[in-house]
């Protein structure tokens, strides 16, 4: 008796672990649905934009560090960079840029007019280029950092 169930023990293994059987306990098409299925949680990899150059940083133009601007408005001028669509300019009376009085991202060209200016203060402006919207990669440069008086009235 051992022996006969011995003998239909192993007959069983013998017949679960064939590939036909094996398949047909799976529906049939072995793995392949469920790896298709697998497939559609995932999407395809999607290829990686190109790198750009961040910017160079403007060179200021005028007014000169540290001079004096005698009206209540002044043209902030920096060189044009090869590359930028645009800049970032920002206008501040302490030097960390803690209190901004202009904080403009989009100027097209290579000039800010500074308006509402006061007497008798320190101002200190900034310009930073900045690269076609390109979100995956920096895309401003440093920024040139200048600093200008009003007089006293």
């Amino acid at each position: 008796m051992k022996i006969a169930v011995s003998l239909f023990a192993f007959a069983l293994t013998l017949a679960l672990t064939s590939p036909s059987l094996a398949e047909e306990g799976h529906g049939g098409g072995g793995h392949g649905g469920l790896a298709e299925k697998m497939n559609a949680l995932f999407p395809p990899k999607q290829p990686v934009p190109a790198k750009r150059e961040v910017p160079a940083t403007p060179q200021i133009a005028s007014p000169a560090y540290f001079s004096e601007v005698k009206a209540d408005k002044a043209a902030l001028q920096w060189k044009a960079v090869e590359g930028a669509s645009e800049y970032h300019v920002q206008l501040a009376t302490d030097p960390n840029f803690k209190w901004l009085v202009a904080n403009e991202y989009h100027v097209k060209g290579t000039s800010f007019e500074a308006t509402g200016l006061e007497a008798g203060k320190h101002y200190y402006w900034r310009v930073a280029a900045v690269a076609d919207a390109n979100w995956s990669t920096f895309r401003k440069s440093f920024f040139a950092t200048s600093m200008f008086a009003t007089p006293a009235k």
